[in-house]
């Protein structure tokens, strides 16, 4: 099932980001402000930028960069862990 999301600030003119969600491998379409970076993207989808990783073309991007029209971003959810001796 396909699901739009619209960003606040999304206005005429916004693009559009495909967000796959792993794990789980969801995918969301997101219209956004042209001037959107991956940290908007990630409160669009309302996930903790501190648990996600953001990956375009097999890449980690910061959260700060810029998105660009039709991106195909994949959102990773990060676990972390271990023991302590």
């Amino acid at each position: 099932m396909e699901r739009t999301l619209k960003a606040n600030d999304a206005l005429d003119g916004a693009m559009r980001i495909i967000a796959e969600i792993l794990p789980g491998r969801r995918e969301e379409f997101v219209e956004m402000n042209p001037e959107a970076t991956g940290m908007d993207l990630l409160r669009s989808l309302r996930l903790a930028p501190d648990a996600h990783i953001l990956v375009r073309h097999d890449v980690p991007i910061a959260a700060d960069e810029l998105l660009r029209e039709g991106d195909r971003i994949r959102v990773v959810g990060v676990v972390s862990g271990g023991s302590v001796a």
